[in-house]
């Protein structure tokens, strides 16, 4: 545990690692990868990282100059990164730049060196902003390659008990000293912008922040409990202790090794319970595993249940199908499959039934992907999210808000001279905040999603155009 100490220093800067480690794939663009993590800074900014991953075989070099003129045996070049960070409901904007230097001892080196990590740091007020990173050769000024994504920055009352965003390391282990580039309350901290682990990079490091913790006297005591969840809903590694300190504002760190996980997508949530204020926050990154030789593991299909006593006993076939389509996000190709050759109501009947015990039993009792909460969804959608055509399930809205659940914030944007209806829906514990856009194109309440920063959702940063109204 280590307690927070001002980032006062910290506004801005840039740092680079040269690594030759770490899961490396072909890549033909100059900017491999673009992340961000944010914490707090005081109750009105809050401090955003931004992480680049730069290919260095895609950068130009020439022969370093040595002393009176001579060509040095070194390799130099130089890379330029500009942030413009827009926000996306007004017309505030950051801009920030800087120039890396990268030397590299002879030809063959550059190819070792699988990518130059950056770290580049401002403070913003909260809000969601459309991130554009533009890497520019350091002699010419030509641009070279660019990378976008939209960010949703919160803030961080001092009086909110609340997790910083989770920032994914390459490397965390005690700083040798505060001129160390990657210097982080005590700690060398080097982040891992392409949140790619498994084979090379075995580990899966971690560094947050948890602010506002009550106080008993003169100390806090809480709990934290992190665990990696997978596509399936199951948490396949959990650590929980029990922590007390002098500070209502901690770090916390830590580690696991992945090298035993397949290939596939995992969430890393961290909780804590505030023992004193009887509080919790949370707050979770997606990350990816590459393991190519640790096999696939078998969801058992054989568990057999009493339908009779089951919910799906008396449902009709239209009832049946549309609970098994509506949660399609949990389903296995082969399981839909499996579904589709079904042709009788009993044979459905059973299916669901078997389906879903399997579901409770890996969600475990009141879990996010129980029956009881998804049916609860599935209802909410169907009255709330009906239009006079569709289902509410088979709305854009129902369909997110069964998938991920209630967002955190909606913004609705009603009918107006110059814009169509639409609404922004945030989820702040979703790979460190994420926004949802609806917008009723048609004028009949069905709203349309154009635009999300979810991962593995539509994305469209130039969403606005979508909400004009056309000009006569």
């Amino acid at each position: 545990m280590t307690n927070i100490r001002p980032f006062r220093m910290w506004i801005a800067g840039v740092v680079i690692l040269l690594a030759a480690s770490g899961v490396s794939f072909a890549q033909q663009d100059l900017l491999r990868a673009l992340d961000y993590s944010q914490f707090r800074y005081d109750s009105v900014s809050t401090l955003v990282e931004l992480y680049t991953s730069i290919s260095p075989s895609r950068l130009w070099f020439h022969k370093a100059v040595g002393k009176e003129g001579s060509d040095s045996s070194q390799l130099v070049s130089t890379v330029k990164l500009e942030f413009q960070m827009k926000n996306i409901n007004t017309d505030s904007a950051y801009q920030i730049s800087s120039e890396i230097p990268v030397r590299m001892p002879d030809t063959s080196s550059i190819a070792l060196a699988s990518r130059i990590v950056s770290v580049t740091r401002l403070l913003s007020d909260s809000g969601r902003y459309h991130l554009t990173a533009i890497a520019v050769d350091g002699k010419t000024g030509t641009p070279l390659d660019t990378l976008q994504r939209d960010l949703v920055i919160n803030a961080f009352p001092d009086s909110q008990l609340a997790v910083s965003g989770v920032e994914l390391c390459s490397d965390i282990t005690n700083a040798a000293s505060k001129a160390d580039p990657y210097y982080k309350n005590t700690l060398h901290v080097v982040p891992n912008p392409e949140d790619t682990y498994g084979l090379g990079m075995p580990v899966v490091s971690y560094y947050a922040e948890i602010y506002g913790l009550g106080t008993r006297g003169d100390s806090t005591e809480y709990n934290v409990t992190w665990h990696v969840i997978d596509t399936y809903g199951r948490i396949v590694k959990q650590h929980s202790a029990v922590e007390t300190g002098l500070s209502p504002d901690v770090v916390k760190v830590g580690s696991d090794n992945i090298s035993n996980l397949p290939s596939g997508r995992y969430a890393l949530e961290i909780f804590v319970a505030d023992s004193v204020a009887k509080r919790s926050a949370s707050a979770s990154k997606y990350f990816f595993v590459y393991n190519p030789y640790v096999k696939q593991p078998e969801i058992a299909s054989n568990v057999s249940v009493d339908v009779l006593s089951s919910p799906f006993f008396q449902m009709g076939l239209k009832e049946l199908n549309d609970l098994f389509y509506a949660a399609n996000y949990l389903e296995t190709p082969q399981q839909t499959d499996e579904f589709k050759k079904l042709g009788s109501v009993d044979g459905k009947r059973r299916f669901l039934a078997d389906f879903w015990a399997r579901e409770d039993r890996k969600a475990g009792p009141g879990g996010f992907n129980s029956w009881q909460k998804f049916d609860e969804r599935f209802k909410y959608a169907n009255e709330e999210y009906k239009t006079a055509f569709k289902k509410g399930w088979l709305t854009d809205r129902g369909r997110v808000y069964i998938d991920y659940g209630k967002p955190d914030q909606i913004d609705r944007h009603p009918n107006s001279s110059g814009s169509k209806p639409y609404e922004i829906w945030t989820y702040n514990s979703i790979e460190g905040g994420v926004i949802f856009v609806f917008v009723d194109l048609t004028g009949f309440n069905d709203y349309i999603l154009i635009h999300s920063t979810k991962q593995g959702e539509v994305s469209d940063p130039d969403w606005q155009k979508y909400v004009q109204l056309q000009q006569q």
